[in-house]
């Protein structure tokens, strides 16, 4: 039984697997008193693993609040897959979990891996197995606030409930510029990696997936879960 941990930008999850089946899953407030509520509903909790990108966390911490299980970190771990990347070191624990996911969800697929979140990264996985890499730039309400931060009169705002073509007002002006902006840009990297990959299996997952499947066509829009799903396959490939 498996403890996963996805600490982000904004927020910080937790799941909890067993061989693959789902038991629970939530928000986390407070370490000390989740690992008092699991380890009494679940005993046989023995491993657990996080995803910290936001530099909050780390094993010695965690272990610490959670001193009946073995707790491990991403980037201790073998990958079930082999990586181009350069500077492994600076790859982020959620880019290694949602190609993770990948591999155990869409096998012998080319994949490009599209999380939307804080900042929108772009990996592309192949039929092979190998990560060749991606892309990182800002996320929906990264560029809402940009807009605002780095302005003297704009104003804060937020996607709009229905898409727009075009802004009849200010505050629609940068609802349009900012959805349309996220949306041409997933597109356009989907267009440009098709020419590559024909075959290529495009997968939308992360907290404003929902939202923006709504208006990219041509995606699988991955469950919540996704992250998560490719932290419990790492400790499955690590056999743990």
């Amino acid at each position: 039984m498996r403890l996963l941990i996805d600490s982000g930008n904004t927020r910080t999850k937790y799941a909890i697997s067993n061989h693959g089946h789902w038991l629970e899953e939530g928000i986390v407030d407070d370490f000390k008193s989740l690992e008092k509520k699991l380890l009494t509903k679940y005993p046989k909790l023995n491993h657990g693993i996080f995803a910290d990108v936001s530099g909050a966390l780390n094993k010695e911490n965690l272990q610490a609040s959670f001193p009946k299980l073995e707790v491990h970190s991403v980037k201790a771990l073998t990958m079930p897959f082999q990586s181009a990347y350069t500077t492994p070191e600076t790859l982020g624990d959620d880019r290694l979990a949602v190609v993770a996911a990948a591999m155990k969800k869409y096998p012998k697929q080319n994949c490009l891996l599209i999380d939307a979140g804080s900042c929108i990264t772009f990996d592309v996985l192949t039929a092979e197995g190998q990560y060749l890499g991606g892309s990182i730039s800002p996320g929906l309400q990264m560029r809402f606030k940009a807009l605002h931060s780095f302005t003297g009169k704009l104003p804060h705002c937020s996607a709009p409930a229905h898409q727009l073509t075009l802004g009849t007002s200010t505050q629609e002006s940068i609802q349009t510029g900012v959805v349309n902006g996220v949306k041409f840009e997933i597109e356009g990297q989907i267009n440009a990696l098709e020419q590559k990959f024909p075959s290529l299996t495009v997968i939308l997952t992360g907290g404003d997936a929902v939202y923006l499947s709504k208006t990219v066509k041509n995606t699988i829009f991955a469950e919540p879960n996704f992250l998560a799903e490719g932290l419990d396959y790492i400790l499955e490939y690590n056999n743990y």
